[in-house]
């Protein structure tokens, strides 16, 4: 990818597209779409480019303001089998974390349960104990 360094702002080109480029810092530039606005970073978890960083237009879902913009920042994955082995393990990754997210809830209503378990336990006793002092005063009144 190359850049041209005007001053703090810039053009990059990439693929077919010129993007405008302002260099905030050497490390984080802020990429401006066609829209004028800041294209924001996001990954890429789609079945043909697992894990691709890019940039992209914030207004891409408005129908007012559907703007394609889109800058790959890393390259494609070298090939075929190498996306689906991404692919795959993302979503392997996605489904441990649903999992967990599920057992979790589980163990929270658990939780609740044993709490009012514990509770109802703790009121029987208590119910027992006044039974038997009750008891007990009666036989001494005898």
């Amino acid at each position: 990818m190359a850049s041209s360094f005007i001053g703090s702002t810039g053009s990059m080109t990439s693929g077919f597209q010129n993007v405008n480029v302002n260099f905030r810092n050497r490390n984080n530039p802020m990429f401006l779409c066609h829209c004028g606005v800041e294209a924001s970073f996001s990954i890429s978890w789609t079945d043909k480019n697992p894990g691709r960083k890019f940039r992209g237009c914030t207004n891409y879902k408005d129908p007012s303001r559907y703007c394609k913009f889109l800058i790959w920042l890393d390259p494609p994955l070298p090939s075929e089998d190498y996306k689906n082995l991404m692919y795959q393990m993302h979503l392997a990754l996605v489904g441990m974390a649903d999992g967990n997210a599920q057992l979790e809830q589980v163990n929270v209503d658990q939780n609740r349960r044993l709490m009012l378990m514990m509770k109802l336990m703790f009121i029987m006793v208590m119910l027992f104990a006044v039974m038997l002092v009750t008891e007990t005063v009666l036989l001494v009144k005898l």
